[in-house]
């Protein structure tokens, strides 16, 4: 069933024509005009050097929660942080990244992307460099707030110019795969690095972002084109309508009370007040904003009225939830296994994660070369379920990886695993994007990484509850062996409804080239 989008004009603010596919489907969201071609008429050479530069705002931004599972311990003990404290030092940087995804997405809408990237992406190697500095607890958490809410501008405004950058379908769909790969290449590679760094001191990790980041912000402020906003026909008032602040101030407060309470949860225990009672507020607000969100008129919503009707939009935010879990929860238990329990270096632990490194970036370049993998994802994507599960299940019974069984079930458990996570990763965050209207490309990105990011937290949250199902310890495999039978189950019944529920036929079909609008 086609989609064809169709151009809307606007006359003061004004909606003249409300849009509608092939398929009678209303392509809601901001009233908009045909941009300029001014990314799409570039040169081979400067395409590929922005989507190099998008890219590893990308892998900055993921690589923002993955290398900080290393560095928690070091940066609590230098900044004098509680044990109690310790989880908001992952905590300040995950919960602003992930509550303020939908409004960074509406704000690369309506203003021109190419200034909300270069403004964050800048903003992120200078508030790094500061951070390498800080010997105070309460300001290293403000400037990693701070760090959170730059990096997230560049995600959705990065994905509106892909979009505008490469018009053709085919090639579209293999961009935002290779750009997608860079956020799952930081999960691995970026715990590496900190590795590295902690040989030192935790602060050059932040110093050596600023030193790989500084010339390509300055790069891409002066080398990317002018490029219009979705909504450039609109006064400035009107701008200041559409970005939905008090929808925005809902949602914000929504997923930071979800993921505190989540994150505290391991901590405190699950039938405490300080989990439930934000669980419980988190849960009501997110009812609260999805029906004030219904009876704002049309383009003054955050998320498009008929965004749940979209194109295999369930089974597809379902899948989407389960791969940062299993990244997630993989990541964060064996490093810390491997230094408490088998008393492994930071560098060591970190290089026994990179399999899922080497893993990611092969599988990253076979979707490219098999571009089926991310467009053909009905029975592809319970495949890699079926993979994931198998990787959690050889990690639930390796006893921690002592010795040889690190290579017959850690490093197996890696390969197989990380090739299936990164297929769904790949594939979802290009279908996400796929089926949301393409005037609302920005929101559609953001939308993918919200549920990313809440897949992960959840999956770190439960997997750390479990531990008590042991002795309580870390070094008690138990505990970790039951985490994993949690995400193992989680991933196979997505992958099971994904096989049942989703259909090929009902996403858009675009033969002509793709014009963002």
């Amino acid at each position: 069933m086609s989609r064809t989008p169709t151009v809307i004009s606007s006359d003061h603010g004004s909606l003249k024509k409300e849009a509608t596919g092939a398929d009678g489907l209303k392509l809601e969201g901001l009233p908009t005009h045909k941009v300029s071609d001014a990314l799409s008429s570039l040169s081979s050479a400067k395409k590929s050097l922005l989507l190099l530069i998008y890219s590893l705002a990308m892998f900055i931004d993921a690589a923002g929660v993955s290398a900080t599972f290393l560095m928690t311990a070091p940066i609590a003990e230098d900044l004098h942080i509680s044990f109690a404290n310790e989880a908001w030092v992952l905590g300040t940087y995950s919960m602003v990244f992930a509550a303020c995804l939908l409004f960074a997405g509406r704000l690369a809408d309506l203003y021109p992307p190419h200034r909300v990237f270069t403004f964050g992406f800048a903003g992120i190697s200078i508030t790094y460099l500061i951070i390498s500095f800080m010997t105070n607890e309460i300001a290293f958490y403000v400037l990693r707030s701070i760090s959170a809410l730059l990096a997230v501008l560049t995600i959705p405004s990065a994905i509106n110019m892909i979009v505008q950058m490469y018009p053709d379908p085919d090639e579209q769909a293999k961009k935002l795969g290779l750009f997608g790969m860079s956020g799952a290449l930081a999960n691995t590679i970026a715990l590496v690095l900190a590795g590295v760094f902690l040989l030192a001191d935790w602060r050059w990790y932040f110093r050596f972002i600023t030193i790989l980041t500084a010339p390509f912000a300055v790069i891409a402020w002066f080398l990317m084109p002018k490029t219009e906003a979705v909504a450039s026909g609109l006064g400035s008032w009107d701008k200041i309508k559409r970005m939905d602040l008090p929808g925005v101030g809902i949602m914000v407060a929504s997923l930071i009370l979800f993921v505190y309470g989540f994150t505290q949860a391991p901590m405190i225990g699950w039938s405490s007040a300080q989990f439930i009672a934000p669980f419980i507020i988190s849960v009501v607000l997110a009812a609260a904003f999805i029906i004030y969100e219904r009876f704002l008129p049309v383009g003054y919503s955050l998320l498009p009225h008929g965004i749940w009707s979209y194109p295999n939009i369930f089974p597809l935010l379902l899948q989407a939830s389960g791969v940062f879990m299993w990244m997630a929860t993989v990541q964060l238990r064996l490093a810390t296994y491997f230094q408490i329990a088998l008393n492994d270096s930071a560098i060591l632990a970190a290089v026994k994660l990179l399999p899922m490194g080497v893993t990611a970036l092969v599988v990253g370049i076979l979707t490219q070369v098999m571009p089926w993998l991310i467009t053909r994802p009905r029975y592809v994507q319970p495949i890699a379920s079926v993979f994931c599960f198998v990787g959690s299940m050889l990690f639930a019974f390796s006893g921690g990886g002592h010795g040889s069984k690190y290579w017959a079930y850690i490093f197996t458990g890696e390969v197989i695993g990380t090739a299936g996570a990164m297929i769904i990763f790949i594939s979802m965050n290009s279908m996400i994007i796929m089926s949301f209207p393409l005037e609302s490309a920005g929101i559609g990105g953001s939308f993918a990484n919200v549920i990313f990011q809440v897949g992960g937290v959840i999956g770190i949250a439960v997997q750390a509850g479990l531990i008590a199902t042991g002795d309580g310890t870390v070094e008690d495999w138990v505990g970790s062996r039951n985490g994993y039978f949690f995400t193992s189950g989680y991933i196979l019944a997505t992958g099971l409804v994904f096989v049942l529920w989703y259909r090929q036929e009902k996403m858009p079909v675009r033969e002509d080239p793709v014009v963002a609008v």
